[in-house]
């Protein structure tokens, strides 16, 4: 199966021809069509200035019949084309917002701009808080839209949802336990994965508590979450994307709101700067485990995290919308209470851009640019230093522009990369190095319907200066609706991926945060190969079902050298890995009930030639299913919404996890520093491990119950909370310490109380 991307890298010269050839061939087609007339605008909420992101916008006729229609993107805009001059109804339409009616004429200009302002509907807000745009099954070919009501449907012990709960709560996502911060997706390592705020990189989004992220459901907007097979618009990652956009401020009113629980507090202000033109909003969260874990635990709890956020707007009377924001996060702790190693890791991001409508009707422009930082480190009971730093400089600009029917997206982004480590082992001399990359990426993508079906195929392009050349990823997604309807879809994609950075973990055990980065070995880029094939199926009416299965074929991953002696190192071998899996999820919501159930199947192997491996084993190659290879998971959620009061209930079940068993231990004693006193030391005991991940932990599983009650007095809103965390008091494995010889569970029976108002 590796025969595609084999054949396109050995002919690259003749690919990129073709490339070159096919954007001609597409512009001289746009270039040689004549304009046709065409209504576009922008559709916001008249509450707060905020674009809707998914609203109806229909053109009837004289007659009243459906004559054309279009859906709002993340920025809130539409357009519908091919349109005759005459006389027209549009209605704009979106869940819990009065639909919105006008009469229209449509002239013989070639663009004609209808921006609308849509209100909440009272009325109907308290009726639709469950059903509002169930998302949870519909996945596009590993794509999903995650918006803030999706978040609120997870139980996370605070005053509001997280995308970190939220994305643990599907198959095919991976946590190691409930602290540590990181993900694993679909096979994928969290330095696989692809993480935007507002279109910057940011490198560890997760706080080290596993519930919460730098991305809470009060400042979402929107995300998309890609699994795998995503768009030519993302580079340098092989498994998965979230791109997440924060939302701006109010621009009409000044609002806050407070929230306390015993893992965190936070208060968010908003407020315009210039009525309906600029606004701003922060916020500031801070954990409190460290001090309310002795009493709501019975065990002290030694994690802390924060972050902060800033973000200002302007809209101009064009539909021009620019944005600066700040972003920083900073998290400490144990992972293990009594015992092991202390962690940190502090991101910086500082950036921003603007989206621009064009006098030509056809186009649409996004640009940002900004600085992205991440520090981390580790020191403790066995290491006395580990450190490591990226920062990444970018600028993007993206366009987006219709030829017909025919969508499309072109953009090029420059990046600049320094990566930074710093390492000190008790067993090994000092190793520290410092890397500079210098790159340029850009792609090309069209949108092309077929009848019933949409084909999206294109080609990302990346160079890096000396170490890496040129490449080319050419990928394809592709949907087709049988019917007509989102009722019943197809989807497929297919895509070439290759990454050139990658952070190094600690081998020994699974409860380890420091991730050291640097550029992948031999100037070899890591490759990956995605196919995704899927069905999505609305049964009937709130009921939907999807079933997807994927594999994923990985090149030149780098994996750490494996030794007996347990000991982080930089020393990097090459492993080739294949991924097969594949998930189900049904769904069905009404106005007052929701509930969400998905299965995830995954097998992980991966294959490395390494010396050692002769010499211990016989072979001097070695299959192994990695720490993350978790068979079977299963995610559950129920939510029932009666009066003032919202009752939750989330289960989790998952398979255990490999991790590799000691064969026992021995003692070392250290020349370097001079002769030892054999007679009085015995040296510095070490562990001696078997094969890599031949163990396999536990099965974990977990419920999280929770009532909530909102009040609203006069335009106060006020929420109360009570919950519990692992309400059964289930003991589950965070891992194992082969040092100590001690397991480490994960959280307790862990009551918790919130209290939130929104002024």
């Amino acid at each position: 199966m590796l025969f595609f991307p084999t054949a396109f890298f050995t002919a690259r010269s003749i690919s990129l021809r073709v490339a070159i050839a096919c954007i001609l061939v597409l512009m001289l087609a746009g270039s040689g069509l004549a304009q046709e007339v065409q209504l576009r605008g922008i559709i916001t909420d008249a509450g707060d200035g905020q674009p809707v992101e998914g609203a109806n916008v229909v053109l009837f006729d004289g007659d009243g019949e459906f004559y054309r229609g279009s859906a709002t993107d993340r920025n809130g805009l539409f357009r519908i084309g091919r349109i005759q001059p005459g006389f027209y109804t549009i209605r704009i339409s979106y869940v819990g917002f009065i639909t919105v009616e006008e009469e229209l004429e449509i002239t013989d200009e070639p663009s004609q701009i209808f921006n609308s302002r849509i209100s909440e509907d009272s009325e109907m807000l308290d009726e639709v808080v469950i059903t509002v745009r169930s998302q949870a099954a519909r996945m596009s070919a590993g794509h999903q839209r995650v918006s803030p009501v999706d978040l609120q449907r997870v139980v996370t012990p605070a005053a509001g949802g997280d995308m970190a709960s939220y994305l643990q709560a599907l198959p095919g996502v991976v946590a190691a336990g409930d602290r540590g911060g990181q993900l694993f997706v679909r096979g994928g390592t969290p330095s696989e994965n692809l993480a935007l705020v507002d279109g910057l990189t940011i490198y560890q989004p997760f706080h080290i508590i596993g519930f919460f992220s730098a991305f809470p459901e009060e400042l979402l907007a929107s995300a998309d979450f890609y699994a795998g097979g995503f768009e030519t618009r993302y580079s340098g990652r092989v498994s998965s994307v979230l791109d997440v956009r924060m939302r701006d401020g109010n621009f009409h009113n000044t609002t806050g709101s407070g929230a306390i629980s015993p893992f965190l507090t936070e208060v968010l202000v908003e407020g315009p700067l210039q009525e309906g033109h600029s606004s701003w909003i922060g916020s500031y969260r801070r954990s409190q485990i460290e001090h309310t874990s002795p009493l709501f635990l019975g065990d002290e709890q030694p994690v802390h995290f924060e972050s902060q956020f800033l973000k200002v707007t302007q809209l101009s009377n064009d539909g021009t919308r620019c944005s600066a924001m700040g972003m920083h996060t900073y998290d400490r702790g144990r992972l293990d209470s009594e015992f092991g190693n202390n962690f940190w890791w502090r991101n910086v991001v500082i950036g921003g851009g603007c989206t621009h409508i064009t006098s030509d009707p056809d186009l649409f422009v996004d640009f940002n640019s900004g600085i992205s930082h991440l520090s981390n480190g580790m020191g403790g009971s066995r290491e006395t230093n580990l450190s490591s730093s990226i920062t990444k400089l970018s600028t993007d600009l993206n366009v987006s522009q219709f030829v017909n029917d025919i969508e499309l997206r072109y953009g090029i982004n420059f990046h600049m990369k320094w990566l930074n480590y710093d390492i000190d082992e008790i067993f090994r001399l000092p190793t520290e190095a410092l890397d500079v990359l210098l790159g340029l990426r850009g792609y090309i993508e069209t949108a092309i319907p077929m009848g019933n079906a949409t084909w999206r195929p294109g080609t990302a392009f990346t160079y890096y200066t000396d170490l890496f050349g040129l490449s080319a990823e050419p990928r394809i997604r592709f949907t087709w609706q049988p019917y007509g309807s989102d009722y019943q879809e197809f989807n497929a994609a297919v895509g070439y991926y290759s990454q050139s950075i990658t952070g190094i973990t600690d081998l020994r055990d699974v409860g380890s945060a420091f991730l050291a980065w640097m550029p992948v070995p031999e100037g070899r880029q890591m490759r990956s190969l995605h196919y995704l094939v899927g069905w999505q199926q609305r049964l009937a009416h709130g009921l939907q079902f999807s079933v997807e299965g994927y594999h994923k074929q990985l090149t030149n991953l780098p994996v750490t050298v494996w030794s007996t002696i347990a000991e982080f190192t930089t020393d990097l071998a090459l492993a080739d890995g294949n991924i097969y899996g594949a998930d189900v999820r049904l769904e069905f919501g009404t106005r007052r009930f929701y509930s969400f159930i998905g299965y995830g199947y995954s097998w992980i192997e991966y294959e490395s030639a390494q010396k050692s491996f002769s010499e211990w084993f016989g072979q001097p190659i070695q299959r192994y299913n990695p720490a993350h290879d978790r068979r079977h998971q299963v995610n559950a959620m129920v939510i029932l919404d009666v009066s003032d009061y919202t009752f939750s209930v989330g289960w989790q079940m998952g398979t255990g996890l490999p991790f590799t068993r000691q064969m026992g231990f021995d003692s070392m004693l250290r020349f370097d520093r001079g002769l030892p006193n054999v007679r009085a030391s015995y040296g510095t005991p070490r562990v001696i491990l078997d094969q890599p991940f031949s163990g396999r932990t536990p099965v974990f599983h977990r419920m999280d119950v929770s009532v909530n009650r909102t009040l609203h007095v006069g335009t106060t809103r006020m929420e109360m909370q009570l919950g519990v965390i692992n309400s059964y008091n289930r003991t589950n494995l965070f891992y194992y310490d082969v040092f100590t010889q001690r397991r480490i569970d994960q959280l307790p029976f862990a009551p918790y109380g919130s209290f939130k108002i929104v002024l």
